[in-house]
C-alpha cells in the first residue's frame, strides 16, 4: 500500500484540521506529534509510504517455522520409505565422532563458565543436545536383549540426567547475565 504526503509539513496539516481534544492538553499532544512527524520527515525515516518491519527475529522466526514446515513431511517420508536395516559403512566414525562432539562441548562449558562467559549458555546447550541425540541413537540402534537393556539403562540413569543438567546450567548462565545486564 502506497500513500502520498502533502508538500507542506505534517505539523500544518494536523493543526489545520483540528484537535481531537479542544483543551490546551491536546493541543500540546497534537503539537508535539506534529514536532515528532516533522523530524521524521525531515530524517528521512518517514516518505509516506507504509512497509511492514522486519526484524532479525522475525525473519528468524519465519525461517525455522519454514524448517518445521519441510521437516514434519518429510519425516513421514522418510517412515514409508527407509528400510527397517541397513549397513553402515562407516559406524565407528559416527559413534567417535559424536562422543568426542559431546566430549567437546562439555570441555568448552568448562571452560567458559570458568571464565565467566556467557557463551557457556551456548555451548551447554549444545553438550545437552548431543547428549540427548546420544541416549536416542544408543537406545534406538541397540540389538534386543542385553544390548538394549544396557543401552536404556545408560540413557536413562546417565545421558537424560546430564543433559538436564547442561539445559539448567545454560539456564542459570542466562538469568545471570540478565540480572548483571539489569544491575
Amino acid at each position: 500500500m502506497t500513500t502520498t504526503m502533502p508538500d507542506r509539513p505534517v505539523s500544518h496539516r494536523l493543526l489545520t484540521t483540528g484537535s481531537a481534544l479542544p483543551d490546551a492538553l491536546g493541543d500540546a499532544i497534537d503539537d508535539r506529534v506534529a514536532e515528532v512527524l516533522d523530524d521524521y520527515l525531515a530524517e528521512g525515516r518517514l516518505d509516506g509510504r507504509i512497509r511492514p518491519r522486519r526484524s532479525p527475529a522475525g525473519l528468524a522466526t519465519l525461517v525455522a517455522a519454514g524448517v518445521a514446515a519441510v521437516l514434519l513431511p518429510w519425516c513421514l517420508i522418510l517412515a514409508a520409505t527407509l528400510p527397517s536395516t541397513y549397513q553402515a559403512n562407516h559406524w565407528k566414525l559416527a559413534w567417535i565422532g559424536l562422543d568426542c562432539g559431546t566430549a567437546l562441548a562439555a570441555a568448552a562449558t568448562a571452560y567458559l563458565l570458568h571464565k565467566q562467559d556467557i557463551r557457556a549458555a551456548l555451548t551447554s546447550v549444545a553438550a545437552g543436545t548431543l547428549l540427548l541425540a546420544d541416549a536416542w541413537f544408543d537406545v534406538s540402534t541397540s540389538a534386543p536383549g542385553l544390548d538394549h537393556t544396557l543401552s536404556l539403562t545408560e540413557a536413562l540413569l546417565l545421558e537424560v540426567p546430564l543433559a538436564i543438567c547442561a539445559f539448567a546450567v545454560a539456564t542459570r548462565a542466562l538469568r545471570h547475565s540478565g540480572r548483571t545486564a539489569r544491575d
